[in-house]
């Protein structure tokens, strides 16, 4: 064999270092990612087999818990004292969570820019219900009223969800958990749950919609005509511009429009228009327009020709009209309503309110409640007791006056103080006097009024002199209780004496009567007491009424008027 040119074989190459590591690495790598298979698969294995069954969750829906996310809270406030408190009023786990989680029971509280605070429940199958409080200064009673107002929500909203915290809506804490539904039935609503107060269901947490997006300005030539068309309209514009109209979902800032805007949700801040400026929900803040000005609620002012809050107002409404539910503030303009209660003032040509705290002035006030304060006008009406005063030609009080009375024709169920020309008082005094006087007229007449005011009609005849004269006398007093059977009235009575048949004017006699009465049984009662008299007529002849003389005044140069002392002695029966 010739192997004389036979080359030798070619000697196999070392690997380098750098490849002997790399192909370790990978060996490394192959080797633990089988390692880990292995013992993914055997954790899936006891996973199966030491699993509960299904539904055992269901039987600790406790574990679960609540979760609370905190947003913008006042500095004050400590987060942790808040979810603290929020567990032991629930009585179940609470959870601090950075952000909302879909299908978790969530409580969120939100800061407001007035510094109240908002707090929103959303339940696991996505219904959620919003209550706004005001927080005591102290932060650990804050804390407290922040959960005391998570208890109410979650209670209110979700029997399911209270049941497993270990509490039945309203009931005791020792009641034992609800039995969990079935698969089919676990987000349904329970049959038992009360319903949610009309209030809370009805008006969205103000200065808040839920699911809007913020932006910082927003304009539109009409409704869905503008930015809108790009943003859409569930949006809290900061700062937002219409021409002839514009709609979004809430407003925390300014909106200004030439034509009219439209808010669905909120307004926090001010509203301008020519036409109209309409808030679906609550408007804190300004509404000004020369046309029409509605928000669901009023907490600010509303300025222009027609103002309507339909639910409560808490500041002023100026305007021609001005409508609302309860108002803590002041209606100023023609026609102010109030369907409730109104502390404050209303301040126009006609108001009308329910119980009223404050005063009403104007040509015509209604108050159809109670009224505590002043009504001032040509006519007065408290459809139920009035603790204040009634001011005007015409009172009507159709309950029990506990204050005054002051005009020309008063009315009342009850009455302390009733001063006017003419006094009805349902359930007043109501007497009979007969009485005589040293001029020789002798009177009956009705004597009425309230517990300490009264008026006094009479018709009687003076006797004495060359012939008799029919006398007619219009008085008021007052009185005061001595005893049980002791009284003292203060009159002052005006008589006209006049010729029979023709009843052609003699006369007129001024009178001021101090009279003491005694009442000699229930029906029955006697009085008298001194007078001064001044008289006044043609002649000094007409005026000589005195029987034991009398002193001439100086009066206008025509008539002459003359006065004296005297006595009245008289029987009062009833």
């Amino acid at each position: 064999m010739d192997t004389h040119n036979t080359a030798p074989p070619a000697a196999r190459r070392s690997p380098s270092p750098r490849a002997v590591r790399g192909f370790l690495a990978r060996g490394a790598a192959l080797r633990a990612s089988a390692v880990a298979l292995r013992a993914l698969a055997a954790a899936a294995t006891f996973a199966a087999v030491s699993a509960p069954p299904a539904g055992a969750s269901a039987e600790e829906p406790s574990a679960a818990g609540v979760d609370l996310v905190v947003e913008d809270a006042p500095w004050t406030l400590d987060p942790e004292a808040v979810r603290a408190a929020v567990g032991r009023e629930l009585g179940g786990p609470v959870a601090l969570a950075p952000a909302k989680a879909a299908g978790r029971p969530t409580l969120v509280l939100r800061g407001e820019p007035d510094g109240r605070v908002t707090l929103i429940y959303s339940a696991e199958d996505g219904r959620h219900i919003g209550r706004t409080i005001d927080l005591p200064e102290d932060p650990g009673r804050a804390a407290e009223a922040i959960a005391l107002l998570a208890g109410n929500l979650v209670r209110d909203e979700a029997a399911e969800l209270a049941a497993a915290l270990g509490k039945r809506p309203g009931g005791p804490s020792e009641a034992p958990p609800a039995a969990a539904p079935p698969p089919s039935a676990a987000r349904a609503r329970p049959a038992s749950r009360p319903p949610a107060r009309a209030s809370a269901a009805e008006e969205p947490a103000p200065c808040a919609a839920d699911g809007a997006r913020v932006v910082l300005f927003g304009a539109d030539a009409v409704p869905f005509l503008g930015t809108s068309t790009i943003t859409g309209t569930n949006v809290v514009r900061r700062y937002s511009l219409n021409f002839v109209g514009g709609y979004t979902a809430g407003i925390a800032g300014a909106e200004v429009s030439v034509g009219f805007n439209i808010a669905s949700s909120f307004l926090c801040g001010a509203q301008f228009s020519n036409a109209a400026n309409i808030v679906t929900g609550p408007a804190r803040g300004a509404q000004m327009t020369f046309g029409l000005n509605f928000a669901r609620s009023l907490s600010g002012a509303q300025i222009g020709s027609l103002n309507v809050a339909a639910g409560p107002a808490d500041g002023a409404q100026i305007g021609v009209a001005n409508l609302a539910g309860p108002v803590d503030g002041a209606q100023i303009g023609s026609l102010n309503v109030a369907v409730g209660p109104v502390v404050g003032a209303q301040i126009g040509v006609a108001n009308v309110a329910g119980p009223v705290d404050g005063a009403q002035i104007s040509t015509l006030n209604v108050a159809a409640g109670a009224g505590t304060g002043a009504q001032i006008g040509v006519a007065n009406v408290a459809a139920g007791e009035s603790i204040g005063t009634q001011i005007g030609a015409v009172n009507i009080a159709r309950g029990k006056v506990g204050g005054a009375q002051i005009g020309v024709i008063n009315y009342a169920d009850e009455s302390s103080f009733s001063l006017g020309v003419l006094n009805f008082i349902r359930k007043g005094r109501y007497h009979l006097d007969v009485w005589g006087q040293e001029s020789g007229i002798v009177m009956a007449g009705l004597k009425h009024g309230s517990d300490h005011i009264h008026n006094v009609y009479g018709l009687g005849v003076r006797l004495a002199g060359d012939r008799p004269l029919a006398t007619f006398a219009v008085g008021l007093g007052g009185r005061i209780s001595v005893s049980e059977h002791v009284y003292a009235d203060i009159d002052v009575l005006g008589y006209g004496l006049h010729d029979l048949p023709s009843l052609e004017a003699v006369a007129a006699i001024s009178q001021a009567r101090a009279l003491l009465g005694v009442r000699l049984s229930e029906d029955l009662a006697i009085f008298g007491g001194p007078t001064y008299n001044l008289s006044f007529g043609k002649t000094d002849e007409d005026v000589d009424l005195s029987p034991y003389g009398s002193t001439a005044f100086p009066f206008d140069g025509v008539n002459a008027m003359r006065g004296w002392p005297g006595a009245t002695l008289g029987v009062q029966v009833f």
